[in-house]
């Protein structure tokens, strides 16, 4: 394939079917070869005679963006997406993903908006088996940044995307967008569901202008169970956790505050941070999920230079509490709350404070050559009461009593004296229900008990 020559489809040849899917295999081979300009030859041959052909035309356009010619299908596009007619969606998303990947920030927006208008709802595939039927109120995408389908769209992040994309033999799901339109006159003509799982759960967002309102009427509304309900989860921020959490013996929490940085007062800024947190200090932003953005701030002179590339925003300050539990490896227990039970679902190691979770088998082994820290993360997953030890287990289930959601995660670690150093707790995590190697007696108890909580809620009585 590297140096195979490729001829252009013959003029005023129309590809039958089976041509068309031949076509489109090779011009993606050709760009996982690296051979860009001679795919796009090779679409461009034939694109003439099948513009009307949205299949082919939308996986054309999805080679077309992998080679890099994203401009092109952005023009290509415009005109079949500016007529008044109904458009097709799908055409809808591969032109804002285009113009998401040519820049044009505020096209990409817009063509966003009008895909989740187009596609306010999508209903998983019915299955025999599935218990039940779980609508899940999504946040619709910001920016659609690749060429997408309509179930990629409505389920890509969080719990309730894993739920969808692996336990829908179990579980039919309804995603829902709020914030479209068109949302509640799609809905009239799906079913309805038996329960409401919110995955609009990001409390600093909720808590936005407007946000909170609207999203919590849009779910009251729809008059069944919520999990996860808008108004609990926007009582989930660091700040309302941290305030929250105090007192709990044998509990951790850093110390932290909040803080409009604006550059005509950075000294003010800094000289806030020193006397309420100290150093070294985490300076992350309200938004972001994953440790995205935040950093280890070590002076006060570090942390003047960092506020001088930043733009004018909210930020947190916290306090940096080192736990590296070997040389040059940190970790992160995370806790998923499933109802009133509590599992250890994974623990990650990292080299950096800011830990998550290392794939690459030959970075782990650089600080765990015995394996004994996998070891250990292994016997906490399977018998937490052993190893965390008592006080800790018993702070984390007070932490679930004081934490106002239903299906949730909680990221910690334990200290040297063993108490549990508090990161974090929100619906934002990812739980995984998958079994993995060495994890399934815990993920089958996670599954039940998952399957418990959807049917109390739903008031279903097991059989």
């Amino acid at each position: 394939m590297a140096d195979l020559a490729i001829p252009d489809w013959p003029q005023g040849a129309v590809p039958d079917p089976s041509d068309r899917r031949m076509i489109i295999a090779l011009a993606r081979v050709l760009v996982i070869h690296k051979r860009m300009e001679a795919a796009s030859r090779l679409l461009d041959s034939v694109l003439p005679d099948l513009m009307a052909d949205k299949d082919f035309l939308k996986s054309a356009m999805a080679v077309m963006l992998d080679a890099g010619n994203a401009a092109k299908a952005a023009a290509i596009l415009r005109p079949l997406t500016s007529r008044p007619d109904p458009i097709d969606s799908d055409l809808i998303i591969a032109h804002a993903a285009a113009a998401y990947q040519i820049g044009h920030r505020k096209a990409a927006w817009h063509l966003t908006r009008r895909a989740c208008e187009a596609v306010p709802i999508h209903l998983t595939a019915k299955e025999p088996g599935q218990l039940m039927l779980i609508g899940v109120l999504n946040q619709t995408p910001l920016w659609i940044e690749n060429i997408v389908t309509p179930a990629e769209m409505h389920f890509s992040v969080n719990t309730p995307a894993r739920l969808a994309s692996r336990h829908n033999d179990q579980y039919r799901f309804l995603s829902i967008f709020p914030e479209a339109q068109s949302a509640l006159n799609a809905l009239a003509n799906a079913p309805r569901p038996n329960l409401i799982l919110n995955n609009w759960v990001n409390a600093e967002l909720l808590l936005t202008p407007r946000a909170l309102q609207s999203i919590s009427d849009f779910a009251d509304r729809l008059g069944l169970p919520v999990l996860n309900h808008p108004r609990k989860a926007a009582e989930t921020t660091r700040q309302k956790n941290a305030a929250r959490l105090g007192g709990i013996p044998n509990l951790k929490i850093p110390r932290l505050i909040r803080f409009a940085h604006q550059s005509k007062t950075r000294e003010q800024s800094v000289r806030l941070v020193s006397e309420a947190i100290g150093f070294p200090v985490i300076i992350r932003g309200p938004f972001s999920q994953k440790g995205l953005g935040a950093e280890k701030i070590d002076s006060p002179e570090d942390l003047s230079r960092h506020l001088a590339n930043l733009p004018d925003a909210q930020l947190y300050a916290i306090e940096y509490v080192d736990n590296a539990v070997a040389p040059g490896a940190y970790r992160k227990i995370r806790a998923a709350v499933i109802g009133e039970e509590i599992f250890i679902s994974h623990v990650h190691f990292g080299p950096r404070w800011n830990v998550h979770r290392e794939r690459d088998p030959e970075k782990l082994r650089e600080f765990d050559l015995d394996r004994s820290l996998a070891d250990h993360a292994a016997r906490m997953i399977s018998a937490p009461d052993e190893t965390l030890g008592r006080p800790a287990i018993a702070a984390l289930h007070e932490i679930r009593r004081r934490i106002p959601l239903d299906f949730y995660g909680i990221d910690f670690d334990i200290l040297p004296d063993g108490r549990v150093l508090f990161f974090e707790a929100n619906a934002v995590m990812n739980i995984s229900l998958s079994d993995r190697a060495g994890l399934q007696e815990t993920r089958a108890a996670m599954r039940a008990a998952v399957r418990a909580l959807f049917l109390q809620t739903a008031g279903i009585k097991a059989h």
